[in-house]
């Protein structure tokens, strides 16, 4: 038996006894959890946002937790490339290689996907094509980041940023910040970061982001103008995925910019936009999903820059609510359950 977490209704969620996994496949391979991450797409869920079109009923409880680094435990009989106790991080999905999609260049944005979700316990089930091991310098603390890192390096992919650009971050979370210090590693001349949460303002500057805004005491558009000798910004990215801060996105974007949306917004959100003025400016609006395709770049950002600062805020699984709640109201940066010590 092991513990486990699930979602039985809107902010409901429950650390219960639950059978552990075992080798069912030749191959796959049982991880023993370290370290896992709350989401934001998991805390919409368990607040009750709908985030995606609904294609049956899905499990109910429902398992929790896909951003995680642990000690693999057991490998199946056709496993070649992972071994018993080596430290591991695990993509939550992976593509068929078999749709229209993914033969046409689109594995990103397979919809026919090997997933496996569940992490929020203290064994976790995967194919081996998900798992990556870790290099011997990255803790399993940064390793649980590799999924949502690999989302900011995608933002960023997507963004085409060049050096000497202007870039601007809404959301401060922890995809929106790690876009942020990416974008100041990768030769942005200014960085400009906004949230309402001080604690992530805090951790920003921690992060050493030289512009960070309370939108509350500053109008965004303002300081951006005069940061940017009144033209934008080249690059403006949102990460929260909801209102006001998809609009501001477009706002403070220079004449021939590019607006990333990478937030993941409720179903049935709309949002404004002007074709005069897209015109008119010719700027480029892009969506970011996910970045399942790039897990090997990111790993090998784990130990080049300095993530420790954004996984502080640690919870044992036991605390699994006080976490959630914690996530939702006050974290600074990735709120990570501690399973097994690391």
């Amino acid at each position: 038996m092991m513990r486990a977490a699930f979602l039985h209704g809107q902010l409901d969620v429950r650390l219960e006894q639950r059978a552990a996994p075992q080798i069912e496949r030749p191959d796959e391979v049982i991880i023993a959890v370290a370290y896992t991450g709350i989401c934001g797409s998991e805390l919409h869920a368990i607040e009750g946002y709908a985030l995606s079109k609904r294609t049956g009923d899905g499990p109910t409880p429902a398992p929790l937790g896909h951003e995680y680094a642990g000690v693999v435990s057991a490998v199946g009989s056709a496993v070649e490339t992972i071994r018993v106790g080596q430290r591991v991080t695990v993509a939550p999905r992976g593509p068929c290689h078999q749709c229209d999609l993914c033969r046409n260049g689109g594995s990103a944005l397979c919809r026919k996907t090997t997933q496996r979700g569940g992490s929020w316990a203290d064994f976790i089930a995967a194919p081996q094509k998900l798992v990556h091991p870790l290099p011997d310098n990255a803790p399993l603390a940064i390793g649980a980041i590799t999924e949502p890192l690999s989302a900011s390096v995608r933002i960023l992919d997507r963004a085409g940023l060049r050096s000497g650009m202007n870039v601007c971050v809404i959301g401060a979370g922890p995809i929106g910040l790690f876009a942020a210090v990416l974008a100041k590693q990768g030769g942005a001349a200014n960085v400009i970061v906004s949230d309402l949460r001080p604690a992530r303002r805090a951790l920003a500057r921690r992060m050493g982001i030289p512009v960070v805004v309370d939108p509350q005491a500053d109008e965004l558009y303002t300081v951006v103008m005069d940061h940017t000798l009144g033209r934008g910004v080249e690059v403006s990215i949102e990460a929260v995925g909801l209102e006001p801060a998809l609009s501001q996105a477009i706002q403070v974007v220079a004449v021939g910019g590019t607006v990333v949306w990478g937030g993941v917004a409720p179903m049935g959100m709309t949002v404004p936009i002007s074709p005069n003025d897209m015109f008119m400016r010719e700027y480029t609006l892009r969506t970011s999903w996910g970045g399942i395709e790039l897990f090997e770049r990111t790993i090998r950002l784990l130990s080049v820059i300095d993530w420790s600062p954004t996984v502080e805020e640690r919870f044992p699984l036991e605390q699994v609510a006080q976490a959630v709640a914690y996530a939702r109201t006050e974290a600074a940066g990735k709120v990570l359950l501690q399973v097994a010590g690391g």
